[in-house]
C-alpha cells in the first residue's frame, strides 16, 4: 500500500484537472522573471513523464535531458513557458530545462509567466488534496453568498465535509433572519450577516485571548467550528452562552486548558 501511495504523491499536478476545479475567470501576462523552483508543482501534459521534482520517468526523457545537459554546459538556457496560480505554477514548455536546473540545484529557473486569475487560488507547495480543499472552499463561497458578499474573504478548514458543516450554518443562520424579517432574503444578504455577526466575531475573540502559536496555525474555519459546536451542544442545558464564554471555557485561559479536536479529525490543536 505504500508504494503507490509514494509515487501519487508525487505526480505532477495537471493544469486541465486543476482549472476545472478551481475554475479561474481571468488571465494576466506578467513577463519573463525568475521563479522558485521549488514552486513548480505541475504541467499541462507531461504528468506522466516526470516526477513531482521533475526527475525523468523516461528513457526517452532521460536522453533528451543528456543532451540539454551537454548543448547548455555553461547554463544560460531559454526561459522556460510557466502558468501561475496562487504560488504554485505549471510548465507548458520547458520541461527538461526545469529538470536540467533541478539536477544542477539551481534554487530559481528564468520563466515566461502568464498568471491565471481564479477566486481561491493554491497556496506553495500545493498537492492533490489542497486542490480538493481549495475546490470545495470555493464551492462554498460560492453556494452561501459569500463570494458575492464578501468576495475577499477566504475560509481555511482541514477536512473536506467541513465545508458541508459551515454551508449548513449560514444556511441555518439564513432560515433564523428571514423568519426574523418575514421575507425571503437573498443569499448574499444572508452571507453578509452571518460573516458580520457570526464568523468574524467569533475569530476575533479567539484572536483576543492571544493564544499559543498552535492555535493560530490552526484553520480558521476549523477553530470557528468547534466554538459553534460547543454553544450549539450546551443551548439545550444552558441556553446559548455569550461568545467570550464559550472561547474561555472551549480554549481555556491562556489557551493551555485544552485541546480543540473536530469529529473525524486524526489529531488535535495542542498548546
Amino acid at each position: 500500500m505504500k508504494g503507490p501511495r509514494a509515487r501519487r504523491s508525487e505526480r505532477l499536478l495537471e493544469l486541465d484537472e486543476v482549472e476545472r476545479r478551481l475554475k479561474p475567470f481571468g488571465r494576466t501576462y506578467l513577463g519573463v522573471r525568475p521563479i522558485p523552483l521549488d514552486a513548480l508543482v505541475g504541467t499541462d501534459s507531461r504528468a506522466s513523464s516526470f516526477t513531482r521534482d521533475f526527475r525523468p520517468l523516461h528513457a526517452f526523457s532521460r536522453d533528451r535531458l543528456r543532451s540539454l545537459e551537454e548543448a547548455f554546459a555553461e547554463g544560460g538556457f531559454p526561459p522556460i513557458v510557466v502558468v501561475k496560480l496562487g504560488e504554485t505554477y505549471f510548465v507548458i514548455d520547458g520541461h527538461h530545462r526545469a529538470a536540467l536546473a533541478r539536477r544542477r540545484g539551481a534554487e530559481l529557473i528564468d520563466a515566461d509567466v502568464t498568471e491565471l486569475i481564479a477566486r481561491v487560488p493554491l497556496p506553495a507547495g500545493a498537492d492533490m488534496l489542497e486542490v480538493v480543499l481549495r475546490e470545495l472552499e470555493r464551492i462554498f463561497l460560492e453556494d452561501s453568498g459569500l463570494a458575492e458578499a464578501r468576495p475577499d474573504l477566504r475560509v481555511p478548514v482541514s477536512r473536506p465535509a467541513h465545508y458541508l458543516e459551515l454551508l449548513e450554518n449560514v444556511q441555518v443562520h439564513g432560515y433564523h433572519m428571514m423568519r426574523g424579517h418575514e421575507r425571503v432574503l437573498e443569499n448574499a444578504e444572508i452571507a453578509a450577516d452571518w460573516c458580520d455577526s457570526i464568523y468574524t466575531p467569533t475569530l476575533a475573540a479567539i484572536d483576543s485571548l492571544q493564544l499559543g502559536r498552535s492555535y493560530r496555525d490552526a484553520p480558521a474555519g476549523d477553530l470557528f467550528l468547534v466554538l459553534h459546536r460547543h454553544r450549539r451542544d450546551a443551548f439545550p442545558s444552558t441556553g446559548c452562552p455569550h461568545l467570550a464564554q464559550t472561547v474561555v471555557s472551549v480554549i481555556g485561559e491562556g489557551g493551555r486548558r485544552r485541546r480543540l479536536r473536530l469529529r473525524g479529525r486524526r489529531s488535535a490543536v495542542s498548546p
